[in-house]
């Protein structure tokens, strides 16, 4: 096989998921271990949230000084490392701290591997985002099933998480070794350099955008797992299901996206995931049968499958700041949903006495995206759309 930029990058952003979705497949088992409720456990998953918001502001400039490539090297050692420490937590502070240090990372490798997308994407002259973000999803199925097998199997967090590190990371320094060398300089725009990445004006309804649609996207992946569990009643292997079916959708969305948006545009597309995982989380919350609840978390997976890719893709092409900057700050705003996700949908849960009501507590955020759909469009000429996974072949 040859190892084109495009297939290097990919590798990055499936190994990326795949760390995080171990995690959130052993989520259960961590409330099961600290003896503690949906709200209190909620305390200590906000962590990652709020260490992603600390270093997000940076993560633009320290991508710029470092070449993406470079910053991927550094980055997603620590950020394994960091994630391989969370199941040797012992109670919600200590859950708590190791997950704000594996949030800290997490940002930086995520805006670093979207930069060097969105850059392979200038140089071969054909969209490759939505397909990067597809190959992430992809992780997550391998996440998610290699999580459930370990829980069924009954093996301790913390060597499962030590494991999946140990797998991981050979294998993005690997591949980033391999990414071209491109220069650490920036195109200039005529500004004073930005320290702090955050939004413009012109930028916050996209920011608004991207927040909605990852505040569902963290209510999925956070707490399907224990809502089949706790609500449905599955076993731990079962409980994947859901999981997978999430992320299988995702990954589904995701494929085609850059075709759909080259065909349709990208306000269609985003526009019609968004009423589709509108009607999945629906679908979830009033599901009466375990197979009811995995069709509602699979409409949910293709509701959101294309909005981190669309955004991403639409706030690199803005002219005003480097691309770096741009994204950072969106993702700065976005990824505030991962935050807000736990205590919202934890709290809401343990006052109603059902994860249920905790779940449709995030239906607004959906119909909100769906009106926000409009600032995905690219400013400038777009990419040319390839077929669907055209990438896996040249």
């Amino acid at each position: 096989m040859i190892f084109t930029p495009a297939r290097l990058i990919m590798v990055v952003f499936v190994m990326h998921s795949f760390i995080l979705t171990n995690w959130f497949t052993r989520i259960p088992d961590m409330k099961a271990k600290l003896l503690v409720g949906t709200g209190e456990l909620s305390l200590g998953l906000v962590g990652a949230s709020i260490g992603t918001l600390v270093c997000l502001p940076l993560a633009g400039q320290i991508v710029e000084r470092l070449s993406a490539r470079r910053t991927i090297l550094v980055a997603f050692t620590l950020y394994a490392l960091a994630f391989a420490m969370v199941g040797w937590a012992w109670s919600v502070p200590t859950l708590f701290v190791a997950l704000f240090v594996g949030g800290l990372f997490l940002p930086v490798v995520d805006v670093a591997m979207n930069i060097e997308a969105d850059r392979i994407e200038g140089s071969i002259g054909r969209g490759i985002m939505n397909t990067c973000h597809g190959f992430w999803s992809v992780g997550s199925v391998l996440g998610g099933l290699s999580g459930s097998a370990f829980a069924s199997l009954q093996v301790d967090i913390r060597w499962h998480m030590l494991i999946v590190g140990a797998v991981a990371v050979p294998i993005v320094l690997s591949a980033a070794l391999r990414l071209p060398k491109l220069s650490t300089k920036l195109e200039s725009t005529g500004s004073r350099p930005v320290r702090i990445a955050l939004p413009t004006r012109a930028l916050w309804p996209l920011c608004i955008f991207g927040f909605c649609m990852l505040l569902v996207e963290a209510a999925a992946l956070d707490w399907s797992t224990l809502f089949m569990r706790s609500v449905m009643g599955s076993t731990p292997f079962f409980a994947g299901f859901g999981f997978a079916a999430f992320t299988v959708a995702m990954a589904v969305g995701r494929f085609l996206g850059d075709w759909a948006a080259g065909r349709f545009g990208p306000v269609a597309v985003a526009r019609t995931c968004g009423v589709i995982g509108l009607a999945g989380l629906i679908i979830l919350v009033t599901a009466p049968i375990f197979i009811v609840a995995v069709i509602g978390l699979a409409a949910i997976g293709l509701g959101v499958s294309v909005a981190v890719p669309l955004a991403v893709s639409a706030a690199a092409s803005r002219s005003d700041r480097p691309a770096p900057v741009n994204v950072a700050a969106l993702l700065l705003v976005a990824f505030s949903g991962f935050l807000v996700d736990p205590p919202l949908v934890g709290y809401s849960a343990e006052f109603a006495g059902s994860l249920r009501i905790g779940i449709a507590m995030v239906i607004p955020a959906m119909v909100v995206s769906i009106l926000l759909a409009g600032h995905v469009r690219r400013s400038g000429k777009a990419p040319t759309p390839p077929n669907p996974l055209s990438e896996l072949a040249t």
